[in-house]
């Protein structure tokens, strides 16, 4: 039986663990190429070498554009086409406004907004020369609800929920659909290490479901939204956070 995602080819970023790595397993085991970048080399090698051939590891800082049109041009030298695009690299920083520094604002903006901008803009092109695709941008509750001491990442993420409506209406009529993906609070390594390692207990506190998310969960989302599935679904948003934002 075909995978969900069989015969499409699909480029991620952030995808050398947390929620990133399950995503592109999964993409893999539903059918997919998936090309996928990070910093962390000996992960993606490991990855790689895992999924015997289904996901090739790429050096990718989402911040340069170089980067990004070097994974592009990997991906079409080697397989002609990219059929989906996962925006999925981020992080954030904790500090109250009146404390961070013109340089965490940069480097948070940098990687949440400015890295997705550059991940849709070059994909673009290969899409549409195809006959179309499916980018799916990830962002976070901290930017539809009111977070303290999250000033610098809740803009960076309103500002992907903003771009990605903007960007669906665009090019909605050319065969390319762009939707958000909203993640809560899931075990990942960054939350196991935040909160001074409480991280993981104070999720599941604010998480009406009690739990946090596997990072599993949030690969169906994903796959669902690069699949054929959701084939009239676009400039729209999935939350998959338990209940936190409702």
């Amino acid at each position: 039986m075909a995978g969900r995602l069989e015969n499409k080819v699909v480029l991620l970023s952030g995808g050398t663990r947390g929620m990133g790595e399950a995503q592109v397993r999964m993409m893999a085991a539903e059918g997919a190429q998936v090309i996928f970048g990070g910093r962390d080399g000996g992960a993606g090698s490991a990855i790689e070498a895992a999924l015997g051939g289904r996901a090739t590891y790429v050096r990718l800082d989402v911040t340069k554009s170089d980067d990004w049109k070097a994974a592009v041009a990997h991906a079409m030298d080697r397989f002609g086409r990219i059929d989906g695009l996962v925006n999925n690299a981020g992080f954030g920083v904790t500090r109250p406004l009146a404390e961070i520094s013109d340089e965490e604002w940069a480097d948070v903006i940098a990687v949440n907004q400015t890295g997705v901008f550059l991940g849709m803009r070059e994909v673009v092109g290969p899409m549409l020369a195809s006959g179309g695709g499916s980018i799916v941008n990830v962002a976070s509750p901290a930017g539809v609800k009111a977070h303290g001491n999250l000033v610098a990442y809740s803009a960076a993420k309103a500002a992907v929920i903003g771009m990605s409506r903007a960007a669906a209406k665009e090019l909605a009529g050319q065969g390319i659909r762009v939707n958000v993906f909203i993640p809560g609070y899931f075990a990942t390594r960054l939350l196991m290490e935040s909160s001074k390692g409480q991280g993981l207990e104070r999720g599941a506190q604010v998480t009406p479901m009690g739990r946090v998310g596997q990072p599993e969960e949030s690969a169906g989302a994903i796959v669902y939204l690069l699949s054929d599935e959701s084939s009239f679904v676009t400039g729209t948003q999935i939350t998959a956070d338990g209940g936190y934002t409702a």
